[in-house]
């Protein structure tokens, strides 16, 4: 199975991360929701973060590899090289080179004749000498293993790092707001709370190593596409190279410090990660659709929704029925095709059908997806890259929200009469002078959410989006901090997704004016 390395090393995390689920929820019997209710506060754990993540190391090695990091700009511009000779036979036109060989050859060989005449020669080809950059030294090719590694680690780090103080901020940010939904704070203390506290110590800490390892990878990147990387970047044998100490790397002043960091790599196992076989990733597989199954029930229990807390269920096959108001909610697992799915069957006054397929790896094909027979199919990843799925990890807190994201699109599609809020519990009423194409817009007055039915001009469909009366958009400088808050700036209030502020239209992809 070809994974990135990035990949690689998240997988190898999760084994430990997911493992505690798999077998909690394999060892437990039937329970009721309060019994499990209490399971998540105290031997469920549906959020965590690494307690024992050595943050000193960190910006130590992060230190180390920013005083090298002048040594590699300079053998990106100037790398050692040796000249290649090799002799080919070219049309005369194109011959730089002449020398007793070339005089030689061309007089053995009549063939490369055009003419002669008066004892004169007059050749359409000529031997001659061409010399060729060549960039495969050992030297260099050590170089470029230890470029790779720097990213690898810089990589890895950055996106452990951005969710741990991304969490942090949300945290702090939220405790002061009151439009978020009635059992956000409840539901947040319940996964983990503590944590923010925790975190205080070493938020200081892991602010600098971002932006230190964040520095680092602009510093390379740019760079990757210079000779000296990109012509040894397939070279046979390179990724299983044994650091030993030539002249080069001994005497050059660059290439000695390189030297000395492909060392400090090797002896401190920094960028070290777990083999990850097939059986590794499919007992994965199991223990994140366990937790999936597990977060999406939780979800749903702190979103308005409730059930008959002394009905016993298994959480290994769970079948609940849920309700609020005129919504329903019938929760179970089932079989799609191969895989172990999550269904969600809100019903009011149509019926909507929402199906989560967990996944670490592999995505779901459309012949899949059309086999389900649902309104929505939600692949859940635990890779915050993937294309086409939603972002659910153990490591991110806001990953019950989008559970309950999705469950608020489908209570909106599942109401035609706009009488309820589905958010806040509040009273629905027309808005008189906001008008748009395809249908009227609701307001609740109470939490201040806002339903638009309207229709996509382009795709000629209709579609639902949701806004906040008065909301205005936080400015950020850009980069990845706007593009984790910009649904957290929501409160995850929005149904479709949005770009500053404003909704996309699922059918399209663009904005609406």
């Amino acid at each position: 199975m070809d994974l990135t390395y990035d990949r690689v090393l998240r997988l190898s995390d999760m084994l430990d991360d997911y493992k505690p689920i798999k077998a909690y929820m394999q060892a437990s019997q039937k329970m009721d929701y309060v019994q499990f209710d209490y399971a998540v506060v105290h031997n469920l754990t549906l959020f965590m973060q690494d307690p024992d993540f050595d943050f000193e190391a960190l910006e130590n090695s992060t230190d180390y590899i920013l005083s090298v990091l002048p040594a590699i700009k300079r053998i990106f511009a100037q790398p050692l090289i040796h000249l290649k000779e090799n002799d080919v036979i070219l049309p005369v036109e194109a011959v730089r080179v002449v020398n007793s060989k070339t005089i030689n050859h061309v007089a053995s060989h009549s063939e490369l004749w055009t003419d002669i005449k008066d004892g004169e020669i007059k050749p359409e080809k000529l031997l001659t000498r061409t010399y060729e950059d060549n960039y495969g030294i050992y030297e260099n090719l050590v170089f470029c293993n230890v470029v790779d590694e720097i990213l690898n680690f810089a990589r890895a780090n950055i996106r452990f790092l951005r969710e741990m103080i991304f969490v942090n901020r949300t945290i702090e940010i939220n405790l002061l707001e009151r439009v978020n939904h009635l059992n956000y704070f409840l539901a947040l203390g319940k996964l983990h709370i503590g944590y923010s506290k925790s975190f205080e110590a070493y938020y200081e800490i892991a602010g600098r190593c971002l932006n230190k390892l964040q520095f680092i990878v602009s510093g390379i990147v740019p760079r990757l596409k210079r000779p000296v990387y990109k012509n040894n970047t397939h070279r046979a044998g390179r990724k299983n190279l044994k650091i030993r100490k030539t002249n080069i790397l001994s005497m050059h002043k660059e290439y000695h410090r390189v030297y000395k960091l492909a060392k400090y790599f090797a002896l401190n196992n920094v960028t070290a990660a777990k083999e990850i076989s097939d059986k590794d990733i499919a007992g994965l597989q199991k223990s994140y659709e366990y937790f999936c199954r597990a977060l999406c029930l939780f979800s749903v229990g702190h979103f308005n929704f409730a059930c008959d807390e002394n009905k016993a269920f298994d959480l290994n096959r769970p079948a609940l029925k849920f309700g609020f108001k005129g919504w329903t909610l019938d929760f179970s697992s089932a079989k799609v095709g191969k895989r172990n799915a999550i269904v969600l069957d809100i019903k009011k006054d149509r019926q909507y059908k929402i199906v989560f397929v967990p996944s670490v790896v592999d995505v779901p094909t459309e012949e899949e997806r059309r086999a389900a027979k649902a309104d929505e199919y939600i692949v859940c990843s635990p890779f915050g890259d993937c294309d086409d799925s939603t972002f659910i990890d153990i490591t991110s807190l806001d990953s019950f929200r989008r559970f309950q994201q999705i469950v608020l699109r489908g209570m909106i599609c599942a109401d035609t009469e706009r009488n309820e809020c589905p958010f806040c519990t509040g009273k629905l009423s027309a808005v008189a002078d906001k008008t748009i194409a395809g249908g009227a817009v609701y307001e609740c007055k109470t939490c201040r959410t806002e339903i638009y039915d309207s229709n996509c001009a382009i795709a000629d469909k209709p579609f639902v989006y949701t806004k906040i009366a008065g909301y205005s958009p936080r400015e950020y400088d850009g980069g990845w901090l706007k593009e984790r808050s910009t649904e957290g700036d929501m409160y995850f209030r929005n149904i479709t997704e949005i770009s500053d502020g404003e909704p996309v239209c699922p059918h399209c992809g663009v904005v609406h004016k």
